[in-house]
């Protein structure tokens, strides 16, 4: 009987939480709302810098030990990456 009783207060508890919810809490997605903001040749630019920074991960981690040195390189390479990317994305 116990069991039944905790069944049913977590089902209640659990359905009327998902009722709480407003009916348009989201924002609906819309095709090539986001990729018509970047150009041709910002994404191949942002291609360009992520296939360079997959080829220093791949050398740096083929050794199976990284350096600070390379760790450093790594962080910039991000860095520029990610400060390119949020350049495409702005403009």
């Amino acid at each position: 009987m116990k069991t039944y009783l905790l069944a049913a207060t977590a089902v209640a508890l659990m359905s009327s939480s998902a009722l709480a919810l407003p009916a348009k809490s989201y924002k609906p997605f819309k095709p090539g709302y986001q990729t018509a903001r970047v150009t041709f040749t910002e994404r191949a630019a942002i291609a360009r810098s992520q296939a360079n920074l997959n080829s220093l991960k791949r050398r740096v981690h083929a050794d199976g030990r990284v350096t600070p040195f390379e760790r450093v390189q790594l962080r910039l390479a991000q860095a520029r990456h990610s400060r390119l990317v949020a350049q495409a994305r702005r403009s």
